[in-house]
């Protein structure tokens, strides 16, 4: 007898998907040709997050139907033909950087905080081990949080601003994402501890991270929701975005567009450009500027 039963894709092994389906957790394939309902998304690869349809029968099962995606964090894949997902169906994305080693990179944290904008999901900028102290971070962080982002101060080895995490991932499904090194699955460990998450250490030669975590994986949490780990990035290339959509990510730039002599301005080069007015009055953060030019000549 077969039946159809409806879960949720909890991690990826290859060629097969373990979903939790009710209290039951199945490993099991896909079948190759999915039918997506909504239709055939950018990047039609199963990935954690996804809801899907498991045709069962007696102790083997394979998914037949994937559920439309709500939202959907995509990067460009390294060699840049195609999009990749890094979970779907998230409500906010913690964006951790260390606070000081390995350093911080506002240009990555920008690219993360325009991919969220576009997927729908909100981003929390997260800066863990702040016992290592907050010098290289304090002189720009008040320009996020004076765009309305969400910022929290964490630190796993202490316990330091555990609870304000905690409070912020509950009854939500959190993306945890960021550069090797930054703490994600030491943060993860230290909110609950029944992860039991491997930890990474910092290279003395690179200063990088080392990856501990090799794959995507939506995690229960005791008090309500879920989170999602996934490995460190060391570029977070976006798909497909035009200029117009790219300057709607950056809330300042959106905002100072409209005083513009063009409708069609890019801020670059026009004259009368009130963005380009904007960031020589430093009314506009240079460096936040500099991201945006970055990624419209990427575009």
């Amino acid at each position: 007898m077969t039946q159809t039963v409806e879960g949720t894709i909890i991690a990826t092994h290859g060629p097969l998907v373990r979903v939790q389906a009710g209290g039951e957790t199945m490993v099991v394939a896909a079948r190759r040709k999915l039918r997506w309902e909504g239709g055939t998304p950018d990047a039609p690869r199963l990935v954690v997050g996804d809801r899907v349809d498991v045709e069962v029968r007696s102790d083997d099962g394979v998914v037949v139907a994937v559920h439309p995606r709500q939202t959907a964090l995509l990067r460009r894949a390294a060699h840049g033909r195609r999009a990749q997902v890094l979970a779907s169906n998230v409500d906010q994305a913690l964006i951790v950087l260390a606070a000081r080693t390995p350093e911080p990179k506002r240009r990555l944290l920008d690219r993360f905080l325009v991919a969220c904008f576009h997927a729908g999901i909100e981003p929390v900028i997260t800066i863990n081990k702040v016992d290592q102290g907050l010098d290289v971070v304090n002189p720009w962080l008040g320009i996020y949080s004076g765009l309305g982002y969400p910022v929290l101060q964490a630190a796993a080895r202490t316990g330091r601003g555990l609870g304000q995490v905690k409070r912020r991932l509950a009854d939500r499904t959190t993306l945890f994402c960021g550069p090797s090194g930054v703490g994600k699955s030491s943060l993860l460990n230290a909110v609950y501890p029944g992860f039991r998450l491997r930890v990474g250490s910092i290279s003395e030669v690179t200063g990088k991270g080392r990856h501990t975590t090799t794959t995507a994986e939506l995690m229960p949490l005791p008090y309500g929701g879920f989170v999602v780990d996934t490995p460190g990035l060391k570029e977070f290339g976006l798909w497909n975005l035009t200029q117009p959509e790219l300057v709607l990510a950056f809330p300042e730039l959106s905002k100072a567009a409209a005083g513009c002599r063009f409708a069609d301005c890019s801020h670059v080069h026009e004259p009368d450009c009130s963005v380009r007015g904007a960031v020589e009055e430093a009314l506009i953060d240079a460096e936040r500027y500099g991201s945006y030019l970055s990624l419209l000549e990427e575009a």
